[in-house]
């Protein structure tokens, strides 16, 4: 029975689904062997490797239902960026190679335009090597804050359209 989930519950119930199966398989794994002194009983595990496996790869089967939904529903909405309209999709996208870049243009706006390295030289001679930059240290960082204010309105947007697109997946096996 599938119910209504949005996005963003779905990424919530995804995120279950990955943990119950890092739990099987640490279960499976747990439960491949017994050690037994000579002339003991083995105690058994109760769930057996089968049993493990079975539930194992339906929980997998499940995870890659709910990330095509997700991935489906990602590519059908859009938003309004830009003076046009992106997919959900193209939007995580284009945030996720912003903060990237965001890195770099941080990095490039706090060197100096000139930095004196080091003086001396080895005849005696007091000499001066000089480190120029070939570019605007002050544009980096302005591009950088204008940067962090689109990807903040970015993220802002996808998260609302999260919390308002709909998919159809039955959760009740990992959410009350």
């Amino acid at each position: 029975m599938s119910q209504e989930l949005t996005i963003a519950e779905a990424l919530s119930v995804r995120a279950a689904i990955s943990r119950k199966i890092d739990e099987l398989r640490s279960e499976r794994g747990n439960n491949t062997t017994v050690y037994v002194d000579k002339n003991e009983t083995p105690e058994y595990p109760s769930r057996s490797v089968d049993v493990i496996t079975a539930e194992l790869d339906g929980v997998q089967k499940d995870y890659r239902k709910l990330d095509v939904l997700i991935a489906q529903a990602n590519l059908a909405n859009t938003i309004a960026w830009d003076g046009g309209e992106i997919t959900i999709l193209e939007a995580i996208e284009l945030a996720k190679q912003t903060r990237q870049e965001m890195n770099a243009y941080h990095y490039l706006g706090q060197q100096k335009k000139r930095e004196r390295l080091r003086s001396g030289g080895g005849t005696g001679e007091a000499a001066a090597l000089y480190q120029y930059a070939l570019y605007e240290p002050e544009t980096y960082h302005q591009l950088t804050q204008k940067r962090t204010r689109e990807v903040t309105k970015l993220s802002a947007l996808i998260e609302r359209a999260n919390h308002t697109n709909m998919i159809a997946f039955d959760a009740s096996k990992y959410m009350a």
